[in-house]
């Protein structure tokens, strides 16, 4: 039997309501069992992999970083014709105009964990030598992209940091309309990120017995987009695509 496990972001209640669709999916399309679970947190979900305890793995792309090197393989999630993303820097329409401008600024940032939400932005500073430890007045996680930009428009912050497809003005508009509705006309993007990998699909090879080289080649077929299975619903995915050797090497670098 195969074992499947989340991230703790789709909670307990949403992947129990999937579990069944999924477990008949993959006993009619591959012929298999398997079974389905939540992470306790995103430590629990990468020592799974990196200990060989699962088989299946759907993981951020930070945690994709970590375990890549010692996986038979990550399949990248595409949506919108895209298997990267970039995180966009975000501050009122009359806030600062470069990152100088940011000094002793209040940040609400959406967790510690959040590739988007804090890890790319934060690497994306120190690489223009910006330390946030220095540069700003206050830093608080706030839990959600949607509270970090409500900091940000009640004035309780002065920048939060989205995810966007593209790094464009049209990309952003279209992030925050999404998040924050018609309120999104009051912000705007100060600075893009570099891109990274999107959240993937890891495939453990758990050793002797471990048929992971066959599995793989069987999701490969059904989830190259031709056709959209559930599991590509459940993965909110378009297709998946082979992560290559070292795509995700300077995510790893920002941990």
């Amino acid at each position: 039997m195969l074992s499947f496990l989340f991230p703790p972001s789709l909670g307990h209640v949403a992947a129990s309501a999937r579990a069944e669709l999924l477990m008949q999916w993959f006993q009619r399309r591959l012929g298999l069992d398997v079974s389905i679970s939540v992470a306790t947190s995103y430590d629990d979900l990468r020592a799974a992999i990196e200990q060989r305890k699962v088989d299946l793995a759907w993981a951020p792309p930070f945690v994709c970083a970590a375990v890549h090197p010692a996986s038979l393989a990550v399949l990248k999630a595409v949506r919108s014709h895209s298997s990267s993303y970039h995180a966009a820097l975000v501050v009122q329409e009359r806030g600062p105009r470069t990152l100088d401008g940011l000094r002793d600024a209040r940040v609400a940032w959406v967790d510690r964990l959040s590739t988007a939400g804090y890890l790319l932005p934060v690497a994306h500073l120190r690489e223009h030598g910006h330390h946030p430890e220095d540069l700003f007045a206050e830093e608080v996680f706030t839990g959600s992209y949607g509270r970090a930009l409500a900091a940000v428009l009640e004035g309780q912050a002065d920048l939060a940091s989205i995810y966007v497809a593209h790094p464009t003005i049209e990309a952003v508009e279209l992030s925050l309309r999404e998040l924050v509705g018609e309120s999104s006309g009051r912000l705007r993007a100060l600075d893009f990120t570099a891109a990274s990998p999107n959240d993937g699909l890891v495939v453990v090879d758990r050793g002797s017995g471990s048929n992971a080289q066959q599995v793989l080649e069987q999701i490969r077929d059904l989830t190259d987009g031709r056709t959209h299975t559930l599991l590509l619903t459940v993965l909110d995915a378009d297709s998946l695509e082979l992560a290559k050797p070292g795509e995700y090497d300077a995510l790893r670098s920002r941990e």
